[in-house]
């Protein structure tokens, strides 16, 4: 970090709150470090009563956290009319968390506005910035009586005595001093193309255990450190001189940003351990700090499944980004992740840790704050009341049919781009859109809501660019090739995800923006066009073997692309939504249900493409329990039968993919397995101590508690099969960290999801696991044992 000279330039690296303001580091063009303190004081509003307005502003007075600046109007969401509010600053950024407990205190007839916005945002807002920004950073003079900040904590409150208070200008104690920083801002968040700082990046993996997990804190057998091509390695030893290096090597580097796998979870954590052990202080931040090891992060329920975060360890002037726990990071990269930090004005180490639907939120925030709108503290909006018929009517969700189970050629993929999304902006579906009293004629298809035509909705004012965005992104990732193809794709996935997840966001109950009737006017209108469409496709001759949602695959022998592309156009010129050829079939496979194979499954198929590429959905290896070697070698059959041309070629491969499985199979029974690859991984449901049956997962996560690991619900498990059937539950399965040389595994129980593997591939000719199991005895893979 060096002494930074005005005017600077360089880009707006992180920002965070401090005492008195705001924290803003910036990295110049030889990729310095500059650490900038910003005095800053957030805005927020309360409407309500004078008397009791009155009374909050002498409460927040008393406590020294807020102060009133006077009466100002301000647009209402719901309504779009104007409302007069008083409006507040909060004095210490670093006391919002104090503000917010007081504002907590219940006040009959006070409304809440802006109060509990991100300080990250309301700061970009404010000076007109972004994360990522190309900036010119210059030092303002403070000057008397504009608007900024409040520099006096005593003011009057009979200022707000009357029904219309107004600020007294001429009051010494309202001395305001413009912001010690002004930024001149290059370009915009929604450029295509803009130059990203000169960063240094470190790599930081640990050898302590299960890829770092699963040991008990403080058990740390290496640290590999890689930066600008060179690589070390500290082994374990005394703590004192691992520690010691380590910062060395981070002084001699001094990089921008740490790239961890398990660093939120373990590493950080245990690092801190040591350091408080031995009393040498980590250099991992760029200012000094006092850090403590945070408890156990949480576990939450979301969309049927038990989700566990790991704690949060940011680091100052420095991002630490930790791959195995930020979603955004793992699907779209370090590219993907500075997209969304740039739209979503997220810092960056926040954006890694937090969900594509945060991103969305945030936006909405922004353009919230943008056009002046009230962002109300706590929702308040209830559902309409709904009879049981309205209920069934509306509640349908999106439009399946299920696929027709068999093998097939001749079928073409048609999908809907960004279908929910896309809706939302043509229909103008927003909370206060929806069920508008003023447009009546404008109803949804079906439940009859109505959305307004006069005033356009903040969702959809905030889909609109991204969906142009992602647009451009895709053609010109069409366009490049190798690095920069990949980079295009990376941002235009990012995209993807938050355009993804903005449709379950409006029937969320905590959305800040969010209407179920909003929810339920979207899939009401995305019925009506997929059932459009389908009818399109079959007056056409095309059968419709499946459709899901915003996706049909389409069975016509001898169709050509250029057809396909035709009843494309025909479909968008009717539904008013673009859709597009995903691609021509080879051979596709609609597999049934497991549990009774009279029953298909919506999202179990596999094929392959005319241009070579495979898809696959629901089968094993696209699971994430299933052991690396039964994945690695459905893999390779699939791959043979990708080779096919039609089904015939499908047939004629067969004899090809079984040598394979035989293969595998004689693999297993010979035991020249390592054990790693017979792992299987499980997700945890419940504490260790709560599994009252001897399933797998419970054994697994039972061995690990005795030995001093927790495994907390939402994280996963690692665990060999032993013994499938052995009397003594505790031999059945060996949790990973816990394998030995000596360990065995069960060969009956592998062949099985061996034989379940090829069964899926093979299912329409006859090759049930029976069958395959026949196979095997015939050619002398299994005997008496088996």
């Amino acid at each position: 970090m060096s002494f930074p000279t005005f005017p600077l330039r360089g880009w707006l690296f992180d920002i965070y709150p401090t005492h008195g303001g705001m924290v803003a580091w910036i990295v110049d063009e030889a990729g310095q470090s500059h650490r900038l303190v910003d005095p800053f004081q957030p805005s927020f509003y309360a409407a309500g009563p004078a008397r009791t307005l009155r009374q909050l502003a002498a409460d927040l007075a008393r406590t020294r956290l807020a102060a009133p600046v006077g009466m100002t109007s301000r647009q209402e969401f719901w309504t779009g009319e104007p409302k007069d509010v008083l409006e507040f600053v909060l004095l210490d950024s670093e006391k919002q968390p104090a503000l917010l407990r007081r504002l907590a205190v219940p006040r009959p007839g006070i409304t809440l506005y802006d109060c509990d916005l991100p300080l990250s945002l309301s700061y970009c807002h404010a000076r007109g910035i972004f994360p990522l920004a190309r900036v010119t950073v210059h030092l303002a003079e403070e000057q008397g009586g504009a608007k900024g900040t409040i520099s006096n904590f005593e003011f009057r409150i009979s200022n707000f005595e009357t029904d219309n208070p107004e600020p007294d200008p001429d009051n010494s104690q309202f001395a305001i001093r413009n912001s010690q920083l002004h930024f001149a801002v290059e370009g915009s968040p929604w450029e295509l193309e803009y130059p990203e700082p000169p960063l240094t990046l470190m790599a930081l993996t640990c050898r302590g255990d299960e890829a770092g997990r699963g040991a008990p804190l403080g058990t740390l057998r290496s640290i590999t450190i890689a930066c600008l091509g060179d690589e070390t390695t500290l082994e374990e030893g005394d703590p004192a001189l691992l520690l010691a290096e380590l910062n060395r090597l981070i002084r001699q580097y001094d990089p921008h940003a740490i790239l961890t796998d398990w660093g939120d979870a373990f590493l950080i954590p245990t690092l801190l351990r040591l350091a408080e052990h031995t009393g040498i202080r980590l250099e991992l931040d760029r200012e000094a700090v006092r850090r403590r090891i945070q408890p156990a992060g949480r576990s939450y329920f979301s969309y049927g499944r038990v989700v566990y975060q790991a704690p949060s360890y940011p680091f100052f002037g420095r991002w630490h980004l930790d791959s195995k726990n930020s979603f955004i990071l793992k699907e779209t990269a370090l590219a993907g992740l500075m997209e969304l930090s740039r739209l979503s004005k997220v810092p960056i180490q926040k954006m890694a840790r937090t969900s594509p639907g945060s991103a969305i939120s945030q936006m909405q925030l922004d353009r919230a704050l943008t056009d002046g709108i009230l962002v109300p503290w706590k929702k308040g909006e209830p559902e309409r009341w709904k009879t049981a018929w309205d209920l069934l009517v509306a509640d349908k969700g999106g439009l399946v049919y299920q696929p027709i189970t068999g093998l097939y050629e001749h079928v073409a993929e048609v999908d809907f781009a960004s279908m929910y999304p896309a809706m939302m902006v043509r229909h103008n579906i927003s909370p206060e859109t929806v069920d508008c009293a003023c447009c009546p004629d404008n109803a949804a298809p079906e439940i009859g809501y109505s959305t307004c035509r006069r005033r356009e909705g903040l969702v959809t004012r905030t889909l609109r660019p991204i969906l142009l965005h992602r647009q451009e992104l895709k053609r010109l990732r069409n366009s490049a090739v190798g690095v920069a193809r990949e980079r295009y794709d990376q941002r235009q996935t990012a995209l993807k995800w938050i355009l993804v997840t903005c449709f379950g966001y409006l029937g969320y109950k905590n959305a800040r923006f969010g209407k179920i009737e909003a929810h339920e006017t979207v899939t009401a209108y995305a019925r009506e066009k997929l059932l459009t469409a389908r009818t399109l496709a079959e007056e056409r001759g095309f059968r419709v073997l499946h459709a899901i949602v915003d996706s049909m695959w389409l069975q016509k022998p001898g169709a050509t692309e250029a057809e396909v592309r035709d009843l494309c156009r025909a479909i968008r010129e009717a539904v008013g939504i673009e859709i597009n050829l995903e691609g021509f079939y080879k051979w596709l496979s609609f597999l049934p249900s497991r549990v009774d194979p009279a029953v298909s499954v919506a999202n179990r198929y596999l094929g392959a493409f005319r241009s070579g590429e495979l898809k696959l959905r629901g089968i094993d290896l696209r699971r994430s329990d299933t052991p690396p070697l039964v994945a690695e070698a459905q893999q390779r059959m699939v791959e043979v039968l990708g080779e096919a041309d039609d089904l015939a070629g499908f047939a004629a491969r067969i004899p090809r993919v079984l040598e394979i499985f035989e293969e595998y199979a004689w693999r297993l029974r010979e035991g020249q397995v390592r054990l790693e690859a017979l792992t299987i991984r499980r997700t945890v449901s419940k504490e260790a101590h709560q599994y009252k049956t001897n399933s797998q997962v419970g054994l697994a996560s039972r061995q690990l508690a005795n030995r001093g690991v927790a495994v907390r619900p939402g994280e996963r498990v690692r665990y060999v099969i032993s013994d499938a059937d052995a009397p003594d539950a505790a031999s059945r399965v060996q949790a990973l960290p816990l394998l030995g040389p000596d360990t065995a595994y069960d060969t009956g129980k592998y062949l099985e999801l061996l034989c379940r593997a090829a069964e899926t591939l093979l299912w329409h000719h006859g090759y049930d696991c029976r069958k395959l199991e026949d196979l095997l005895a015939e050619r002398g893979v299994i005997g008496a044992w088996h």
